[in-house]
């Protein structure tokens, strides 16, 4: 379904800047994020697949109440932009690669030491790709965890996605990623509306337990 000007109308209006500042669990307010705002409006996604599905094993996470099963993995090229970065990206049951309405994903960075640099590039490759796109940054100063969401239509205008990073250092070097997103291929208009508090609500699990390990 492509965006009509009703729902691009919804998405010109989205606004990422308000929102109430992150909660740890027991009320501990996250003042201490620095906050880097751009606002912008996104034409095409910024990961693209290297290589064709491959799963080694059953494998799941799970984020938000829902689990998910491993789709796909593939590591990027040394020469690519990103080199040695692994990815997984797990989906819904019944959904596709294709298709799918809501995905997790991991990607590591074994030689990368600082999550900042990770979210930088993410940020960085968004803005090469469209100028305008909304997004916002966010840098735990306690433990240095970097968190980025961002709002992007595809080059089709077929549908809108909301995506969250979550950026941190491993214990045994590197830096990982976990993301959540979420797609709308119609009733756009409805999706954007709606996702002022859906958004606060996915920043906050993200950045209190992010994605879990099994089912």
């Amino acid at each position: 379904m492509k965006i009509d000007d009703h729902s691009q109308g919804a998405l010109n209006a989205f606004n990422p800047f308000v929102i109430p500042s992150i909660r740890e669990p027991g009320g501990s307010s996250k003042m201490k994020y620095k906050i880097i705002v751009c606002a912008v409006m996104i034409a095409v996604g910024i990961v693209a697949r290297s290589e064709e599905p491959a799963v080694k094993q059953q494998e799941f996470v799970r984020f938000d109440g829902k689990t998910f099963a491993l789709a796909w993995e593939g590591k990027n090229p040394a020469e690519s932009a990103n080199p040695d970065e692994i990815v997984k990206e797990y989906l819904l049951d019944g959904e596709k690669l294709e298709s799918w309405t809501k995905l997790a994903s991991t990607r590591e960075y074994p030689k990368v030491k600082d999550p900042m640099v990770i979210a930088s590039k993410l940020l960085e490759t968004l803005k090469k790709q469209s100028p305008q796109a909304p997004n916002r940054l966010t840098k735990n100063q306690e433990t240095g965890e970097v968190m980025l969401d961002y709002m992007s239509a595809a080059p089709d205008n077929s549908f809108v996605e909301f995506d969250i990073y979550r950026c941190r250092a491993r214990a045994g070097g590197g830096v990982v990623a976990q993301e959540y997103a979420l797609r709308a291929y119609k009733d756009i208009a409805t999706f954007i509306k709606g996702l002022a508090p859906e958004r606060v609500r996915l920043l906050q699990t993200m950045a209190t337990t992010g994605l879990q390990q099994g089912k």
